[in-house]
């Protein structure tokens, strides 16, 4: 399998395990990981709740050195909220911080957040513009298509991404 370069990271091969909720704890990742994936994604973990210090949350941030190189997923609306947390945050060893842009659950799209962005390309730029600028290591986001089939602008997301700094856009 080829080498995959993100950001200035480079992965041992381009297979990438995908952030899902319930599901990429720690000793899957870790399991993952040793079976050849090249890199891990955690599951997402809300920027309020690293704001308000939340203690599950410290636990779904845990990562082990043998897990590494591994992708750290943030979703919020906020884009303060978000860019503060990613600085708070920084110096845990994940290579990349992903931006939650594809979740269609309901409590997390009734909020503004997850897929919901999608339909507010213009809070997508301010998040990622300023989000981008708060931190060193690379960014990237995981998007859907579009909201639903009648918002399909996954290109336009894109755009907005790459024009704001983002290393890599994942399609879900």
């Amino acid at each position: 399998m080829s080498k995959l370069t993100i950001g200035g990271v480079t992965l041992d091969n381009n297979v990438i395990l995908a952030p899902m909720a319930g599901v990429t704890d720690l000793p899957f990742r870790l399991l993952c990981r040793r079976m050849g994936v090249g890199l891990v994604c955690m599951e997402m973990v809300s920027a309020k709740a690293i704001y308000y210090n939340n203690k599950n949350t410290e636990n779904l941030m845990e990562i082990h050195p043998g897990e590494m190189p591994a992708s750290l997923q943030l979703f919020g609306s906020d884009p303060d909220i978000i860019s503060e947390m990613a600085k708070r945050i920084e110096e845990k060893p994940f290579a990349f911080l992903d931006i939650n842009m594809g979740c269609p659950v309901p409590k997390v799209v009734n909020n503004g957040e997850g897929s919901a962005l999608m339909k507010n390309p213009k809070l997508v730029e301010e998040i990622l513009t300023k989000l981008v600028k708060a931190i060193h290591k690379p960014v990237t986001v995981k998007i859907r298509k579009g909201f639903d089939e009648a918002h399909v602008n996954a290109v336009e997301i894109a755009l907005i991404a790459e024009a704001c700094g983002v290393a890599a856009v994942a399609v879900h």
